[in-house]
């Protein structure tokens, strides 16, 4: 059996991470330089791009400097921040009150039932928490929040001013959160969340050519007992886009092929091999990341996106009036619709008059999409 390092777990933590070498580089700066604008990190990408593994990378370069870590999800974040800076959200005090007695003249006490006082600590405790939190922490604080699009602004805004009392008591401390694209344009324009606005702002996207080649030459150079030539790296390389789901999807396919067909422990990787792990890891792509953000998407949005890869080019582009003309609808009022696909990372437009596809393999995917959902149309209407 070879040892399979690849974990595609969407939105979990891989066991191995690759790339975005330049953005912990800065942010190992940043913990000992209380100066650096690096200490705040607003981190975007679309979904399967890797900001959750680099928060979680960020989390475990941080533990090993003896840094508290505070990582919060997006569900009640208020409640878990204060429940893990108070160790609970409650504090309950125990009062053993004695009844003195003074018979005949002797002194003495009689024990009375014990009284709890609870104190409970509210959205308003968050900022005297945070400071005596940071007053305790000899190497400082990392607090880190994921899916920061799905946190209600109010939260946020606690948060962003507990920190900007923090640091103006100059404590040290560093806050990095992580979302979808749309969410920082949306997020940074609320009136209090001014802290994030001076965030650096890293968005994640698609390794290029060589970033991928050197990540799979590294990981599979580590894999004990396997060998894997310049042309199966190549296709692997080609097929993932750089797209960092993709590639942890790949490599734990070509070694689950592997280890399906034999149980050698030294094994060369060969073509047939790899050509079978890129088929059932797009089969899985599919499923796990290209339905869901098709589901998701408003009406308007997906016949754009259906019309959109009708009209690609050789270059991949397509003209925005031709979309328009196709749905039938004037130009500008497919700006809408436009703006809020390029939001969400889901196209972009790289010059006036043309958007691309920003996601590796939905071009195909919406005709494809949309051929099941004429097919499930036409059965209903004739009653199969």
């Amino acid at each position: 059996m070879i040892g399979n390092p690849f974990s595609p777990i969407f939105g979990g933590k891989p066991e191995v991470f690759f790339g975005r070498d330049e953005i912990l580089s800065l942010f190992d700066l940043a913990m000992i330089d209380p100066g650096s604008d690096n200490r705040a990190l607003f981190i975007t990408g679309t979904r399967g791009c890797g900001k959750t593994a680099l928060l979680e990378q960020l989390s475990i370069r941080a533990a090993g400097k003896k840094r508290r870590v505070f990582d919060l999800g997006p569900e009640n974040t208020i409640s878990q921040f204060i429940r893990e800076l108070s160790d609970f959200d409650e504090i309950t005090n125990t009062i053993s009150p004695k009844a003195n007695v003074n018979v005949l003249g002797f002194g003495g006490g009689i024990s009375t039932g014990s009284v709890s006082k609870t104190r409970r600590n509210k959205r308003e405790s968050l900022q005297s928490l945070l400071l005596e939190s940071c007053s305790k922490s000899k190497n400082g604080i990392l607090v880190t929040v994921d899916e920061i699009q799905k946190v209600p602004v109010e939260d946020i805004s606690s948060i962003c001013n507990a920190f900007q009392m923090a640091s103006r008591k100059g404590h040290d401390i560093m806050l990095a959160v992580a979302g979808l694209p749309y969410a920082y344009k949306s997020i940074t324009r609320h009136e209090g969340c001014t802290y994030l606005r001076r965030a650096s702002h890293e968005e994640l996207g698609l390794f290029t050519w060589e970033e991928t080649d050197d990540a799979f030459s590294k990981i599979f150079s580590r894999i004990k007992g396997l060998k894997i030539n310049e042309s199966c790296l190549e296709m692997m390389n080609q097929a993932s886009f750089g797209h960092p789901y993709l590639m942890q999807l790949l490599g734990y396919h070509l070694i689950l092929i592997i280890n399906t067909q034999s149980n050698e422990k030294n094994h060369e990787v060969t073509k047939n091999e790899t050509t079978s792990a890129i088929k059932n890891a797009l089969v899985a792509y599919e499923k796990h990341a290209l339905k869901p953000l098709l589901d998701e998407l408003p009406n308007n949005e997906k016949k754009y996106l259906i019309q959109m890869s009708k009209h690609l080019d050789l270059d991949r582009l397509a003209k925005t009036a031709d979309i328009a003309q196709s749905l039938g609808v004037p130009q500008n009022k497919t700006s809408k619709t436009r703006a809020y696909l390029i939001d969400h990372g889901i196209i972009a437009a790289p010059e006036r008059g043309n958007v691309m596809f920003c996601i590796p393999y939905l071009a195909d995917y919406v005709i494809k999409d949309e051929s099941t959902a004429r097919n499930i149309e036409i059965a209903r209407e004739r009653r199969v």
